[in-house]
């Protein structure tokens, strides 16, 4: 008698686990996508205020996103590397990983000639650290509109076919943002007072193109920063995502 009892327990114990593992309540949680920014002053708000991590957070299904910043004011891709392999350098935080993405964003004045061999020369420590390349193309300073937007959409372009790795084409979404002939008012929406960082509406648009690009998933209906007007927040999630597919399709070609 005992053993039958023991027996029957044991087979409904069996059958309880096996339900709710087809149900997947046994699983562990969802690893989260570490992500390293290694940039300038155009990032703190993006790092600092959790944009991404709090965009991954609210979409249902979606794995949850850490990032961690290598953020100096007023740095450029040379700089970074320049910085040696210290424990909080760019270089050094790529070895001690593990990453899943590294993004590279440099200044937004910086040229072609200035610009592509630390791309390609990060890419290689990237590669070597097995995470993923992102080049992360800001937009310019607003004094600079449109040519410096147009300079930064078409250097980080050509890296990114030539490298075979996404951009966050950023510099296109703000001229989609604006439209044909944006007002003043518009223009400066994006930035803060100084019309030369991204204020907290940039910020959120450069978030939901990093978070497209990141997990290939539509920030539309995400969370968003309370201070940002629902409809705004919304205009700049469907921004995100149309440059985010526009620019996917452009580099496969």
């Amino acid at each position: 008698m005992k053993f039958t009892l023991k027996l029957v327990l044991g087979l409904l114990l069996a059958t309880t686990l096996t339900t709710a593992e087809s149900r997947g309540e046994g699983d562990a949680a969802p690893k989260p996508l570490n992500v390293l920014m290694i940039g300038n002053s155009q990032c703190p708000t993006i790092v600092n205020s959790q944009l991404i991590d709090k965009l991954a957070a609210s979409d249902k299904g979606a794995r949850p996103i850490k990032v961690t910043g290598c953020i100096k004011g007023g740095a450029s891709l040379r700089s970074h590397w320049e910085a040696g392999t210290g424990p909080t350098t760019a270089r050094g935080m790529i070895a001690a990983g593990p990453w899943d993405f590294v993004m590279l964003q440099d200044i937004y004045h910086v040229q072609p000639a200035a610009f592509q061999p630390y791309a390609r020369q990060f890419h290689e420590a990237i590669k070597a650290a097995g995470a993923q390349t992102v080049l992360f193309g800001t937009a310019s300073i607003l004094s600079d509109y449109p040519a410096g937007f147009e300079r930064l959409h078409t250097m980080h372009f050509a890296m990114g076919k030539e490298l075979n790795v996404p951009i966050v084409d950023a510099s296109q979404a703000y001229f989609r943002y604006f439209g044909e002939k944006p007002s003043s008012e518009k223009l400066e929406s994006l930035f803060a007072k100084d019309r030369a960082h991204p204020g907290l509406q940039g910020s959120y648009l450069y978030s939901c193109g990093i978070y497209s690009v990141l997990t290939g998933r539509s920030p539309v209906g995400l969370a968003a920063p309370e201070a940002i007007p629902s409809d705004v927040a919304k205009a700049l999630q469907e921004t995100a995502w149309a440059q985010y597919q526009e620019t996917t399709a452009e580099l496969k070609k």
